[in-house]
């Protein structure tokens, strides 16, 4: 991305919004900050196509709609508090959030975006709504199927990167609501999935890839689907990449709280996507590739070197696993 003036100044307005969401104690400064944020991302991925700026006029409707819903309830609690506003409270930072069943939007909005728009809207964007839902005391665990079973099997039909990302952010947004009630542990799950994340989209943007049938013309390297093939890989959790270890830290910490149902679920809905996650990498691996798949020996060396440095993560990991 050529960062220009103009960019760089929406991108200093955005993260002037984030610090004043999760750092003032009014509700009213809160909510500004969360505008501050939607007024500066606008305008940031719009690039005055026309796809651009459709997908513009949904995202800003949708947090528009959740910010006013969010606003309402706010005021209103100013002069009395019910169970009722917190539960309207939830859902307006919930649908902010695109969390499932209100995530169909998300897929609109997400094939207008460059990737370095794509990198803030998951990241950056969802940080301020989930840093104030784990200051809400509201039992949210049906929205974490919800997100692990559309995050999961709605990825399943689709060819094109963007909305498989979309739909592996709705998956892992599963994960994050369920680890609100540890404020270390989210946090860590958090910082390592937007890690994962920038990797994944730097791969796409370097080359210019869209669509999952541009490997069959790409002409990538060798070296470059192997880099494909491992980003994939740990973003899905396959041991020992650096994700599954990440995904290990979770369901510990289910089977810690006695939470057996929701695990089944973390583990069961995981397998669904590490499948459409091997498909790609097949698709990359085996599928395009012209070499004589019997004379490329040093594709173990790389393999081996990656599974060598991802196990410094494991006593990491467990590490972390013990702060909650």
């Amino acid at each position: 991305m050529f960062l220009n003036s103009s960019k760089f100044l929406f991108l200093s307005f955005m993260i002037v919004g984030v610090m004043m969401s999760v750092s003032c104690n009014s509700w009213i400064m809160v909510w500004s900050g969360m505008e501050l944020f939607l007024l500066s991302f606008v305008p940031f991925f719009c690039n005055y196509t026309f796809v651009s700026s459709e997908c513009s006029m949904k995202y800003f409707l949708i947090q528009g709609m959740s910010s006013s819903l969010f606003c309402y309830c706010v005021l209103y609690m100013l002069v009395y508090s019910s169970s009722f506003l917190s539960s309207f409270l939830c859902f307006s930072l919930l649908l902010k959030l695109g969390c499932a069943p209100f995530h169909n939007w998300v897929f609109g909005v997400v094939s207008g975006m460059n990737y370095d728009s794509l990198f803030i809207f998951f990241t950056f964007s969802s940080f301020p709504p989930l840093f104030l839902l784990s200051y809400i005391s509201y039992n949210l665990w049906i929205f974490v199927v919800f997100c692990l079973f559309f995050g999961s099997v709605g990825g399943l039909n689709h060819s094109s990167l963007k909305k498989l990302m979309g739909f592996s952010s709705v998956f892992n947004l599963g994960f994050l609501i369920y680890l609100l009630g540890s404020s270390s542990l989210w946090l860590f799950y958090f910082f390592c999935y937007s890690l994962m994340v920038f990797f994944v989209f730097c791969f796409f943007y370097f080359y210019s890839l869209n669509y999952l049938n541009q490997f069959f013309v790409g002409g990538l390297s060798l070296f470059s689907k192997i880099s494909f093939w491992i980003l994939f890989l740990s973003l899905g959790g396959i041991p020992p990449m650096f994700g599954f270890f990440v995904k290990l830290v979770v369901i510990e910490f289910s089977i810690f709280n006695n939470d057996y149902l929701v695990s089944f679920f973390l583990v069961m809905f995981s397998l669904i996507v590490m499948f459409y996650y091997v498909r790609c990498s097949m698709v990359s691996m085996v599928l395009c590739s012209f070499l004589i798949k019997w004379n490329s020996f040093f594709i173990f060396r790389w393999l081996n070197l990656f599974s060598f440095f991802s196990l410094f993560f494991f006593p990491f990991c467990f590490m972390v696993s013990g702060m909650h």
